[in-house]
């Protein structure tokens, strides 16, 4: 077989596989515009050229038919404009004011067994409330449970995250486990988990050292999104971000369609951890008639509020 015939072989080979090559992408493409322009019945729209916030809650609860309590509260601030991101943890213990319930550790709003209305929307009114702004400001949410959490995780790959120092705890119940030793190393879905719900050392789930910097749990489970922001820029395009956002979807009860996920995630394709401002939370940790709480400053939360959360009408 002669040069040239080798040559055109190859140059025919090479055709092929572009054209197949191209066909996919084109395949790929479609089937994700598909996604993300699908409609839902009842959607709240969302405008992804304006600020907008999301409460994200992360419960102790089995199934979603279960009552169970929010175990992880956080207030996210997405500017489009920007692309940056501010997000505020609000310890599980804060005390506050639950509209026409007095006052009470913060994750009793989610719980329709101790509050008849109990759910996303007193735990959003209680958010606003607490922050001085609109409930209208607060239109999204992400309800996420220990299962959902873990599937979240292993649909975008794990997560490389430093431990700082030894984690072990198990229930006498025998219904948390949590292993894991000091150093870098990459987490699966289940490790991710016990990271995030580890709460027994000095700190605890919120502690605050004399330079008022935060620690304990709510400081771990804001390394976390850090690093996930981090982690997952490579994911964050047409090709892969609609079918992970298909996989959260069905692992996160949320207001949110799969194809606003989409958009949120195609918008802010190109943050990291760098364009993400960590909002303290003002609070000192305190026993009131016998029960340990967290006893937020009221007064500062209502400027954080209105600095970081209310939106423009």
């Amino acid at each position: 077989m002669d040069i040239k015939t080798i040559i055109k072989q190859t140059l025919l080979v090479l055709l092929i596989v572009f054209i197949a090559v191209l066909g996919y992408f084109v395949f790929i493409t479609a089937k994700n515009f598909a996604l993300i322009n699908e409609n839902s019945k009842g959607e709240i729209p969302l405008d992804t050229s304006k600020p907008f916030n999301i409460l994200l809650i992360g419960t102790d609860r089995r199934t979603k038919e279960e009552a169970g309590r929010s175990d992880v509260l956080i207030l996210a601030h997405l500017d489009p404009k920007t692309s940056k991101v501010s997000l505020l943890s609000i310890p599980r213990d804060a005390r506050v004011e639950i509209p026409n319930h007095g006052y009470d550790k913060i994750n009793a709003a989610f719980n329709s067994d101790y509050f008849s209305d109990g759910g996303v929307e007193l735990s959003i009114k209680t958010v606003a409330n607490l922050l001085n702004i609109d409930t209208k400001d607060i239109r999204y949410y992400a309800i996420v449970n220990f299962e959902g959490f873990a599937k979240v995780i292993d649909a975008i790959g794990g997560v490389t995250i430093d431990v700082k120092e030894r984690m072990y705890y198990h229930s006498w119940t025998g219904d948390v486990k949590i292993d894991l030793k000091p150093g870098v190393q990459h987490l699966d879905g289940e490790k991710a988990l016990e990271y995030a719900r580890f709460r027994y050392d000095t700190w605890g789930d919120f502690g605050v050292d004399e330079q008022g910097n935060v620690h304990g749990r709510v400081e771990r489970q804001q390394e976390l999104i850090k690093a996930i922001i981090d982690q997952t820029k490579s994911i964050r395009t047409i090709f892969r971000l609609p079918q992970i956002a298909k996989e959260i979807g069905s692992a996160v009860d949320t207001n949110l369609t799969v194809a606003q996920i989409t958009k949120i995630g195609l918008t802010f394709k190109n943050i990291t951890s760098q364009d993400v401002e960590i909002v303290n939370f003002p609070g000192t940790p305190d026993m009131i008639d016998g029960i340990s709480y967290v006893v937020p400053d009221y007064e500062k939360l209502k400027e954080i509020g209105v600095t970081y959360f209310k939106l423009q009408k």
